[in-house]
C-alpha cells in the first residue's frame, strides 16, 4: 500500500516505454519493498534532476539522448561510467548523486548467451548507448568500427556481418546479423531485463534473479 514512506524511483525519456514500471514495480511486489516505478517524459533532464532532488526520488534511469549530459549533474561517477562516459542509472543518497552504467551488463549477457562467437562488430550510433556497447567490445576483445551518419552508406554493403543496432531507426537484416537494441525488440527486451536486474541491485542492495 502506497504511503508516506513509499519511495520513489523513475525513468526519464523524450520516449518512454513501460518496460521499466513492469519490471520495478513487479520487482517490489515480490521483495515486499515499499516502493513504486514511474516512467516520466523529460525534453529538459537538467529540470528532471532538479525535481529529483526536490521530491527526494531515490533513484532514476536514463534514457537516450540524455545519458551523456546527465554526466554534467551528477556529483560522483562509477568505474564503468568513467571508461564510457554515459550513464544510464543514477542513485540519489539525501542529493549526492551517483551515477552508473548497467547498459553494458545488459549487452554483455547478451552477448555471452550468443551460440556464434563474434569477431568483429559494426555499432550503428555513436551516442550513450553506443558507447556502452564500445566498452563490451573492449573487455571482451571483440573488434568493432562504428558507424555514425557520416559513414552511413557503409551499411548498405555489409553482408554476413554482425551488427549493434544503438539507434532509433529501423535497419533492414536481409544480409547481416543484427542485434536490434532498441527496447520494444526481441533483444531489447532481453537487453533491457539484464541491465533491470543490475539496476534493482544498485537501487536496493537485493539481488534479483527470475
Amino acid at each position: 500500500m502506497i504511503n508516506k514512506d513509499t519511495k520513489l524511483y523513475c525513468s526519464f525519456s523524450l520516449n518512454p516505454g513501460n518496460n521499466g514500471c513492469n519490471f520495478f514495480n513487479r520487482a517490489f511486489e515480490e521483495k515486499s519493498i515499499n516502493a513504486i516505478y514511474k516512467s516520466f517524459y523529460s525534453d529538459n533532464i537538467k529540470k528532471s534532476i532538479d525535481a529529483v532532488k526536490t521530491l527526494n526520488i531515490f533513484g532514476f534511469a536514463i534514457s537516450m539522448p540524455f545519458k551523456i549530459e546527465t554526466l554534467d549533474y551528477v556529483d560522483e561517477i562509477s568505474t564503468e561510467v568513467e571508461h564510457i562516459g554515459a550513464c544510464n542509472t543514477v542513485l540519489n543518497n539525501e542529493g549526492y548523486l551517483i551515477a552508473y552504467n548497467t547498459d553494458f551488463y545488459g549487452v554483455k549477457k547478451y552477448i555471452e548467451k550468443l551460440e556464434n562467437k563474434i569477431d568483429f562488430l559494426y555499432i550503428l550510433g555513436k551516442g550513450g548507448f553506443s558507447k556502452s556497447i564500445q566498452y563490451v567490445c573492449k573487455i571482451m576483445n571483440i573488434d568493432y568500427e562504428v558507424i555514425d551518419r557520416q559513414s552511413w552508406n557503409k551499411l548498405y554493403n555489409l553482408k554476413n556481418e554482425w551488427i549493434f543496432n544503438a539507434t532509433p531507426i529501423d535497419i533492414n537484416n536481409q544480409f547481416n546479423f543484427l542485434i536490434d537494441g532498441r527496447p520494444f525488440t526481441t533483444e531489447g527486451k532481453s537487453i533491457a531485463l539484464n541491465q533491470s536486474m543490475k539496476q534493482f541491485k544498485i537501487y536496493t542492495g537485493i539481488d534479483y534473479d527470475q
